[in-house]
């Protein structure tokens, strides 16, 4: 891999940036690249950095200002690493499953593949001569100097996979697991393992751990915002840490080293999940004020001097500084720097509540509407932080974190989820949490098919955080879903009813064509209700609609919406929709309709229908608030049927369950046994078919040789009579010959003729013998 051209990288105040190249794919559209590996060399005098096209750059630390050279492609790479016993030698992991061992100062073409993971090795780790690779189902430990496999970790179980396998420096081995087991060893004692038990520290869902640079610490994270410190001795717990509750959890850690801690190091990288940088002073159990805050970062390592710190930014880019500018090591004392610190921590969330104060009255409700009266809709870039402070969700993450970890129905997830394929990942996992919370929350919800539906739109806009995607499904849910479940799981039946008498004093002329076609409101209504409207109206109409109906905070309103979209739509529906498959399609479909016309005939309906019609007699609107502390509220305390669901879901809707599971395996049961019932029908007519062609043809042959002896003895009839006339002809010629001849002569003449005569019969009874075997072999 040789490049003799250099390039110096672009600085930006404190910051070495580089950028890899875009390219231009074939429909001339410009792709753009990203950074996604990047590790530093043990002398911490290079950089090795791959982007997301499979291209690596070759960074030189040693000169004043770090410059680059390009090396080539080495592939789509899952970690690199500098081999530590050969300082010119990288390895990269491949999402081939093999690992490539390259030389730096070669040409990119010479390489050495090694084999032996079936699945993308994710993490690499070293120990002395040797180094540990870990993949989804693997862990595999190699010798260095001749990259031979020494031992191997199989993971066999389904319900079981690696999360992240490493070497500490006094060569232990620790792998943790998804299910939060995690399992030890010392590698001169392959032998024995040790299994530890983070639930009794209070970790559950770890993100990541580390070890100090002497081995002798292990630190562990999860995402209930607090981290542990254990002694590799004994793995018992040196320090507990709980993080502040306006932190977000941890997703990646990593070493800072000092140049005095002799690597018992005391100041972590930490990333959040809001993907911001940040240090933790474990020491002093805070977190250090750092110059800048450093945001979108996807990746961050640190050389192992703790001299520099790379990122790799969401947006691709690679940033490189020194340590030092980023927080300046001063000798302070630590009682100084104790008092100092917790004060900072204090001051931060006094500055946090500050702006959370700043950000309602600069979000004043009147504010919102005269936003709204101006531009019809709010920003896509702030319309999630507008709903959350319109519904004041309250980011409560304890009771979050509650139905989190209590989440039990994951079958029935899975199948209210079953027929709701979506091709985008991230989406489909956040859909199948959220259902999954919701049911935790209110278990009455797994019998509502159409839940999906209504939560995916909504979780469109807050498809970033988790929390308050959550919340805002929930204040939806309390709010303007009323009255939805007083026959439930049928339809509200309440709810339409009242549809139907504002249709019917609105616009009679329209109800009377559904009722003509035989169109209720289940087929015209409760589609929309269902889906929130999000099926009949393109991305952006919906949510401009939603932006009012928040706004206005009357969930009366989002009925009228629904009653509008008809009467908008009525000249359609009367003229051109003349089958009910049509107008339940229409339903069903997304049609060119404006928010603002739709919003503008609902707010007309809202003010002309009388007290007596109107859906708040019936339904409060005043929208309720969720907590900020303690668990949500729940969902349903009268509004559904308990004299059925309370039943229905303790006893009677599992005994349907078990029922309609027993109806399934004897229908399939059946299916099955009518397949073999007509295979074997089948089988048995072909079985009698065939031996009704044998008989016809056995006749056909019976009736040929019939003809065939008939023929023969014919035959053997007239060969009969042919010698016998031949015999006669014989004596009469004989006689005449005695006559003639002496009497010694006449004997001799009729020896021969007799001997001939009997030649010709015994060779005629041979072809005659000869033609009955024919005969019978024929048959």
């Amino acid at each position: 891999m040789y490049c003799k051209k250099w390039i110096k990288l672009k600085k930006n105040n404190d910051w070495y940036e580089l950028e890899p190249e875009s390219i231009i794919d074939k429909k001339q559209c410009l792709v753009r690249i990203n950074f996604v590996q990047a590790a530093f060399s043990y002398n911490n005098e290079q950089l090795i950095a791959i982007d997301s096209k499979g291209t690596a750059y070759y960074i030189d630390l040693t000169n004043t200002h770090p410059c680059y050279q390009k090396l080539g492609t080495v592939g789509q790479a899952c970690f690199v690493a500098f081999n530590p016993i050969e300082n010119s030698e990288i390895l990269v992991g491949l999402t081939t499953a093999d690992i490539k061992l390259l030389q730096i100062h070669t040409n990119v073409d010479q390489f050495c593949l090694i084999s032996g993971h079936k699945l993308p090795p994710t993490n690499i780790s070293f120990y002395k001569d040797y180094c540990l690779t870990s993949s989804y189902k693997e862990v595999i430990i190699w010798y260095l100097r001749s990259f031979h496999r020494v031992h191997q970790l199989h993971i066999n179980t389904k319900n079981v996979s690696v999360k992240k396998a490493s070497f500490s420096n006094l060569g232990h081995i620790v792998v943790l697991y998804h299910n939060d087991s995690i399992q030890t060893w010392m590698f001169n004692k392959l032998d024995t393992d040790t299994k530890i038990d983070v639930k009794k520290f209070g970790m559950r869902n770890i993100k990541d751990f580390i070890f100090t640079q002497n081995g002798r610490a292990m630190i562990l994270a999860s995402t209930q915002n607090k981290i542990i410190v254990l002694n590799t001795h004994n793995w018992n717990m040196i320090k507990s840490l709980c993080l502040p509750e306006n932190f977000i959890g941890i997703k990646k850690m990593s070493i800072v080293a000092l140049p005095l801690d002799s690597g018992a190091n005391k100041i972590i990288a930490v990333i959040s999940s809001n993907c911001t940088l940040h240090y933790l002073d474990l020491n002093l159990s805070c977190f250090i004020d750092i110059t800048d805050i450093i945001s979108n970062v996807k990746k961050v390592v640190v050389s192992s001097d703790g001299r520099y710190i790379a990122i790799i930014e969401k947006q691709g880019l690679l940033r490189l500084t020194f340590c030092e500018k980023l927080f300046p090591q001063k000798p302070i004392h630590a009682e100084k720097l104790e008092k100092k610190c917790r004060p900072q921590a204090h001051e931060v969330n006094e500055h946090l509540q500050c702006i959370k104060q700043n950000i309602k009255q600069e979000l004043r409700l009147e504010r919102l509407l005269l936003i709204l009266k101006e531009f019809g809709k709010y920003p896509d870039k702030y319309r999630s932080l507008i709903w959350s402070t319109i519904l004041k969700l309250p980011a409560n993450k304890t009771a979050f974190i509650s139905l989190v970890n209590n989440v039990t129905h994951e079958t029935v997830t899975l199948d209210m989820l079953k027929n709701y394929n979506l091709a985008n990942r991230n989406k489909a996992s956040l859909l199948t949490t959220i259902i999954d919370c919701l049911i935790q929350w209110c278990p009455l919800l797994a019998q509502s098919s159409f839940l999906p539906n209504l939560v995916f739109p909504f979780l469109v806009v807050f498809q970033k955080d988790q929390l308050f995607a959550l919340e805002l499904t929930m204040s939806i849910l309390l709010n303007y879903c009323q009255k939805w479940f007083e026959y439930h799981p049928l339809p509200p039946l309440n709810v339409l009813g009242i549809i139907e008498n504002i249709l019917l004093k609105a616009d009679p002329q329209l109800l009377n064509v559904f009722c003509e076609r035989g169109i209720t409101s289940i087929e015209y209504a409760w589609p929309l209700l269902q889906t929130a409207m999000s099926e009949v109206l393109s991305g952006d109409e919906w949510l401009i609609l939603w932006d009012h109906l928040l706004s206005f905070q009357k969930p009366t309103l989002f009925l009228m919406c629904v009653i509008a979209y008809s009467i908008y739509s009525r000249k359609i529906i009367i003229s051109v929709l003349n089958t009910t498959e049509d107008l339940k399609n229409f339903y069903r479909t997304q049609g060119h309709v404006k928010a603002k016309e739709l919003l503008t005939i609902a707010q007309n309906l809202d003010k002309e229908i009388p007290y007596r019609l109107h859906p708040k007699r019936y339904i409060r609107d005043k929208l309720i608030q969720l907590p900020e502390k303690g668990p949500y509220p729940p969902l349903l305390l009268e509004d559904y049927p308990k004299f059925i669901a309370e039943e229905s879901y303790s006893s009677t809707f599992q005994k349907l369950q078990k029922q309609k599971q027993i109806l399934e395996r004897y229908k399939q049961q059946a299916l099955l046994a009518e397949e073999k019932r007509l295979h074997d029908a089948a089988k048995a007519f072909m079985k009698e078919v065939h031996e009704s062609r044998l008989n016809e043809v056995k006749k056909c042959f019976q009736a040929q040789l019939y003809d065939e002896e008939l023929q023969l003895k014919n035959t053997m009839e007239q060969v009969t009579k042919e010698a016998s006339h031949k015999h006669t002809e014989s004596n009469s010629y004989d006689f005449i010959l005695d006559s003639e001849l002496d009497i010694s002569s006449s004997m001799d003449s009729e020896d021969k003729d007799c001997a001939k005569l009997q030649r010709d019969v015994a060779k005629l009874e041979d072809e005659v013998q000869n033609l009955l075997g024919a005969l019978r072999c024929h048959r």
